[in-house]
């Protein structure tokens, strides 16, 4: 099998439902052995935003991917055969990564157009910190209508996902994150796309729902199914 190399900690508790999943998947695509019923994994905890920022802290504009990204995915590469990184601006560079990495780098993005593409979706919601850009491009490019929540939602949800990177999330963070939602459900979205990897655990089992797409889950069935190829 080949070696899965995780580029995480960018969010630490999405980092670990990754990886999670990731043995999940394997469990149900391979035959049980001990533990070589998996696949080869290595993972890398950045901690840092992966992003320049400025002194007060925000993401500095136009972004610009923090060198130490390049540096981690050299090392990791070193390692892995393919690359899979739970979190979602990281995927605005991805040509850069995979360049640093010299190997293989499975995006959340395509994954994810392709789960809409099976479902035939030309209308979506999407929920994340702030409009997640690197989603919202990309259905553009593919004709996909985008349905975001209002601005004051999005604050709301933006500072819910901060709180649990921070393990500090309680009841109004999660309400927060079910509060986005619904806004895109009424607003007439048939299914909504989870474009932040901490949402899944903000919503819990409802992060499950048929209307609701996990990037996270979609990529941790891919590196798995190339591993085992």
């Amino acid at each position: 099998m080949r070696t899965i190399g995780v580029l995480g900690g960018i969010g630490p508790q999405a980092t670990m439902d990754f990886e999670a999943r990731v043995h999940a998947e394997a469990r149900r695509l391979l035959q049980p052995r001990f533990n070589e019923s998996y696949p080869p994994m290595v993972t890398v905890y950045l901690r840092h935003a992966p992003v320049l920022v400025g002194d007060d802290g925000r993401p500095r504009q136009p972004l610009v991917l923090d060198p130490r990204v390049l540096d981690a995915a050299a090392r990791l590469g070193a390692w892995a055969d393919l690359i899979a990184i739970p979190s979602n601006t990281p995927h605005l560079f991805l040509e850069e990564i995979g360049r640093a990495a010299g190997c293989e780098v499975t995006s959340i993005v395509d994954v994810t157009i392709d789960e809409l593409q099976r479902r035939e979706i030309e209308r979506v919601g999407l929920v994340g910190l702030g409009i997640p850009r690197v989603y919202e491009e990309r259905f553009r490019l593919e004709r996909i209508e985008v349905v975001v929540a209002p601005e004051p939602v999005r604050d709301r949800l933006d500072d819910a996902i901060l709180r649990l990177m921070e393990g500090l999330a309680v009841e109004r963070h999660h309400e927060a994150a079910r509060a986005a939602i619904a806004s895109v459900r009424d607003a007439g979205a048939a299914v909504t796309v989870l474009g932040c990897t901490e949402i899944p655990l903000l919503l819990g089992p409802e992060a499950e729902k048929d209307d609701l797409v996990n990037p996270a889950q979609l990529l941790a069935r891919e590196v798995v199914r190339r591993a085992v190829e």
